[in-house]
């Protein structure tokens, strides 16, 4: 397999910039363009979200649950043409600025119309359960 073309790196970090400024500004649907047309987010306890119109809801549920900020830390980004695959590290923040979550996650890009985006999305708390 062949690496990706030059800038897939920069492209990739600037689409997760992308999705950390999108909940950073309560925009849901500027978090659902930063995947594919049919990208799907795989959130632990939930069914599996697919297709722009249900990640926009999705993430608008998110953000009005609380979580007013996400830092995403590519651990490890490794690409092969048009598919590139990521793991990476995250914090979940509210309005307050305290730390509500972290964890880990796997996204699997795919390079659409010319842009890097997001195809499957997946993650979970490195956070023990309450009780």
């Amino acid at each position: 397999m062949c690496a990706p073309a030059d800038g897939w790196q920069e492209a990739i970090a600037a689409n997760n910039q992308a999705a950390m400024d999108a909940v950073a500004h309560k925009d849901a649907a500027a978090f659902a363009a930063v995947y594919t047309t049919n990208g799907s987010a795989m959130p632990p306890n939930s069914p599996t979200v697919i297709g722009t119109a249900s990640l926009q809801q999705f993430w608008q549920a998110v953000i009005d649950m609380g979580i007013a900020a996400v830092t995403l830390e590519t651990v490890e980004l490794d690409g092969f043409e048009d598919t590139a695959i990521e793991v990476g590290a995250f914090t979940l923040k509210g309005e307050d600025g305290a730390a509500l979550d972290q964890g880990k996650y796997i996204v699997i890009w795919k390079l659409e119309d010319g842009a890097w985006k997001r195809h499957h999305d997946i993650w979970n708390s490195s956070v023990a359960p309450a009780g």
